[in-house]
């Protein structure tokens, strides 16, 4: 049998030798004037090279934008030495399955896989791919570097041999699982044991084993563990395989490995060393500058200068903006919040620059970043959303008529219909758009977002937050009463975008860096979007501008007359609370909720916290500091409206009941005619259009009577004319003409409003 396998591999291995032979041949005459130089080099490095471990990198120093040093990043590393006996054998094992499955077997170097890397690096005309050891790796990090070059994998490889007779297996092993990075600030298996899993190495796991081995070779995949989950997923499918192949766990193991969810949030009961100033506001800088191509072409390179360059680094943070955050919340909150939290964050809309922010409770607490990863609801603040995407995509305005009578009811085929109501249970009115923002009608702007489009206004709102692909919205009717979760952040910019005539800045920290020599490495340019119209972002500046002057949000005036725009928003529950406002000056939004869960807040300082009552009152507060010798600025005028009359707007299969008079002496009969035969009035109903028809029982003579279809407006005239006492029928009053409504899948439920 053995016999049989080795002939049968004949033929792969004459494959192989003619492939290597080709590639060699192909490199010999490519390089033939430096081989001896590139060979005597390599022999230099393999007989006199000393690897040296110590870290040599200088730190990088971060400046506020005063140019005051505010931090420093260096290589500030969470880990700490194990030995290999600390860890267990199947999660040692594993991680050599993922890694370098001939790590026992090899000198340093795994031919075949070398071979197999030659091969698709001809095909590529250059280096495409590696095929490195776990020694080569070790080489790569601390010898020869990441240059795509084949001198540098020969160097690679004759380097890792030198070290295999060093060194032992278990001690290049140990070396490496001490030094290799796995995100989130975790290098070494004790750290990402921590971090991901807040256990000690030694109760590790294969399961565990496996995502922490698919972290190595994209250590940067999962940072802020709400990123990439799928690709995770899928390398993390791989790693469990490669375990199963091994032999290591079997197929029913690794099928319950697979259910496990991945991290979610960080579980390290170590933070960094404190001589090190880390804050929410630092780690927003230090994920910049990891992303930042200035800085290197890889992470790894990219990680190098930020943590070993000796870069001086200058952001947009105004540390007074975040003393006057600290000090409004304890202003409107003398008494603390409890378990609920405060987020701020301010941008500049000119520009994006992020100027502060509030990120939650000490960042030696907790390290998840409300202001830019809490995702909430935002309630009613969602609606400016909708508002915008009525005026620019369906050429709406602020002064055409649409019902906000409540509670209202929307057919949802095939599920459940989507039932609505007003805060506080208010019959609503019929008003227009402009007034329905400052009531901030429930009823009106489902209706609203209908009448628009979800996908417009999912679009819209897309747009206006810089949401893209799986990770935008969904177009679900209660979008429009903002069922779906926001950030703080992603609020100040899109709000921003109307404050900065409908140009959407992409929000950024670092304004400049440079190198340990003075040389200038990057400088910020500011970069924006149109996302609407400069009247649109007028028009809807208008209506906020009313909505703080008298709707929800009166309790954000600004003490100094400075002019003002902003939305309250107020969740089901009153899970969420927020005000988002702006002046031509600073774009600024305020959360308040429990950090962790959906918890209602119930009675702060006997109210009910709505947006209106606490965050409303916050921004005002911080907002008048921060502003605080500012000259005043107005915001531009919306233009003229167009010269029509104001639409009445409803959605097709809507029905509006109007009351028609029969008689001084009688009481008016009730009809549910659809809207599009009625008119507004001024008194929060309906009348017929002059065309409108109602059904009506008439006399038929010897005190029968049939149902004839009248013209609404000679109900009186016909009837009197017919007989002294009409009947009038409202179980049966929709014209046959009316169509059946649609309906589109519904969310989760987010009624809100905040009356002020």
């Amino acid at each position: 049998m053995d016999v049989a396998r080795r002939l049968a591999r004949l033929p792969l291995l004459a494959v192989m030798i003619a492939v290597c032979a080709a590639v060699v041949t192909v490199g010999a005459r490519a390089s033939a004037p430096h081989v001896a130089r590139t060979l005597d080099a390599v022999e230099r490095d393999r007989d006199h090279i000393t690897i040296d471990l110590r870290p040599g990198a200088q730190r990088t120093q971060v400046f506020d934008s005063a140019g005051s040093q505010i931090g420093i990043l260096l290589n500030d590393i969470d880990r700490e030495i194990i030995t290999l006996d600390q860890v267990p054998a199947d999660v040692i094992a594993t991680i050599v399955a993922v890694e370098d499955s001939k790590f026992w077997l090899h000198n340093g170097v795994d031919l075949r896989a070398t071979a197999r890397a030659l091969v698709s690096n001809v095909s590529a005309g250059g280096i495409a791919s590696g095929g490195s050891t776990i020694t080569q790796q070790i080489v790569k990090l601390r010898v020869v570097g990441s240059e795509r070059s084949f001198n540098r994998k020969i160097r690679e490889a004759v380097i890792a041999a030198r070290l295999e007779e060093d060194f032992t297996k278990e001690e290049i092993l140990e070396f490496y699982v001490n030094e290799v990075y796995l995100g989130n600030g975790a290098y070494g298996l004790q750290a990402g044991a921590e971090t991901y899993f807040g256990k000690d190495v030694s109760a590790l796991d294969v399961g565990d084993a496996a995502f922490l081995a698919s972290l190595i070779r994209s250590p940067g995949l999962f940072d802020g563990f709400d990123q990439n989950i799928d690709t995770m997923t899928r390398r993390r499918s791989r790693s469990l395989q490669q375990a199963v192949d091994a032999g290591i766990i079997t197929e029913t193991q690794r099928d319950a490995f697979e259910r496990r969810p991945l991290p979610s949030r960080n579980l390290s009961p170590r933070r960094t060393d404190v001589a090190l100033r880390r804050d929410y506001f630092l780690v927003e800088v230090r994920r910049e500058l990891l992303s930042n191509p200035a800085l290197g072409d890889t992470y790894q390179a990219r990680f190098s200068q930020v943590f070993g360059g000796g870069l001086r680094v200058w952001t947009t943070l105004r540390p007074e903006l975040q003393t006057a955050m600290r000090a409004s919340v304890a202003e409107v909150l003398p008494e603390g919040t409890g378990e609920f939290e405060v987020s701020i964050v301010s941008v500049d809309p000119s520009t994006g620059a992020v100027l502060a922010f509030i990120g939650g409770p000490a960042f030696s607490d907790s390290e998840f970043n409300l202001a830019t990863q809490g995702r909430r609801q935002p309630g009613s603040s969602y609606k400016t959303y909708v508002l915008a995407a009525a005026i620019e995509r369906a050429g709406l305005y602020p002064f055409d008529t649409i019902s906000g009578q409540g509670p209202c009811v929307f057919p949802n085929p095939p599920l459940d219909d989507y039932e609505v109501s007003n805060f506080a249970n208010s019959p609503g009115r019929v008003s227009t758009i402009k007034d329905q923002t400052t009531a901030s009608s429930n009823c009106a702007f489902v209706r609203l977002g209908l009448v628009t489009g979800l996908d417009e206004v999912v679009g819209m709102a897309n747009r206006l937050v810089g949401r893209s692909g799986d990770d935008g919205f969904l177009p679900y009717p209660s979008i429009s009463l903002g069922a779906q979760e926001v950030t703080p952040l992603e609020q100040a910019v899109g709000y921003g975008t109307f404050a900065n005539g409908g140009v959407r800045m992409e929000p950024f920290y670092v304004t400049r860096i440079e190198n340990n020599f003075g040389e200038v490495l990057y400088e910020h340019v500011p970069h924006g979007r149109r996302v609407v119209s400069p009247s649109t972002a007028d028009w809807v500046t208008s209506v906020l501008e009313e909505n703080v002057q008298s709707g929800t949000g009166t309790r954000s005036r600004l003490a100094s007359g400075q002019i003002s725009a902003g939305k309250t928003g107020t969740t089901q529950s009153f899970h969420d609370a927020w005000f988002v406002g702006y002046t031509p000056h600073m774009s600024t939004a305020v959360w308040m909720g429990h950090p962790d869960e959906q918890v209602p807040m119930g009675e702060i300082q006997d109210r009910r916290a709505t947006g209106g009552w606490i965050p409303a009152r916050i921004w005002a507060a911080y907002m008048g500091r921060a502003l605080d010798g500012t000259p005043l600025r107005g915001f531009s005028p919306a233009p003229p409206p167009p010269p029509r009359a104001s639409q009445y707007l409803f959605l097709s299969g809507d029905t509006c009941s109007v009351a028609v008079a029969v008689s001084p002496s009688e009481p008016p009969l009730e009809f549910d005619l659809p809207c599009s035969m009625v008119r507004p009035t001024d008194d929060n109903s309906f009348e017929p259009l002059p065309d409108a028809l109602c059904k009506v029982a008439v006399p038929a003579g010897e005190g029968d009577s049939r149902f004839e279809w009248i013209r609404c407006t000679q109900i009186a005239t016909e009837l009197g004319a017919r007989a002294t006492e009409p009947i009038g029928d409202t179980d049966e009053s929709i014209p046959p003409e009316d169509t059946d409504p649609t309906g589109t899948e519904t969310g989760t439920d987010a009624t809100e409003d905040d009356q002020a």
